[in-house]
C-alpha cells in the first residue's frame, strides 16, 4: 500500500469506527507506529485534517474543524482508462 491509500485508509477507518486505537491503525495499514505518526502528521499540516489523539477513548479521531481554518481534502485519485 502507498502513502496515499493510506491516507485514503486512515479516512476511511476514523469515518467508519470513529475513534481508532495506534494498534489498529498499525494492524490495518500494515506500517509501523513511526511510519503511521508520519501519514497523521502530514495529513494534518498538509491536508488540514482534524485529526486528534483522545486520550479518554485512547485512540485518534475526526474532531469539529475550526471554521477559520483550510477546509481538510485529500488529494484527488487519477486513473488510466484500463482501471
Amino acid at each position: 500500500m502507498d502513502r496515499s491509500e493510506r491516507f485514503y485508509k486512515i479516512d476511511h477507518l476514523l469515518r467508519e469506527r470513529g475513534t481508532v486505537t495506534t494498534a489498529e491503525f498499525m494492524r490495518e495499514l500494515e506500517v509501523s507506529l513511526a511510519t503511521l505518526k508520519r501519514d497523521l502528521e502530514y495529513m494534518k499540516s498538509r491536508n488540514h485534517a482534524p485529526i486528534e489523539w483522545d486520550r479518554d477513548a485512547g485512540g485518534y479521531r475526526f474532531v469539529e474543524a475550526d471554521p477559520a481554518a483550510p477546509k481538510y481534502e485529500l488529494p484527488g485519485l487519477w486513473f488510466s482508462p484500463a482501471e
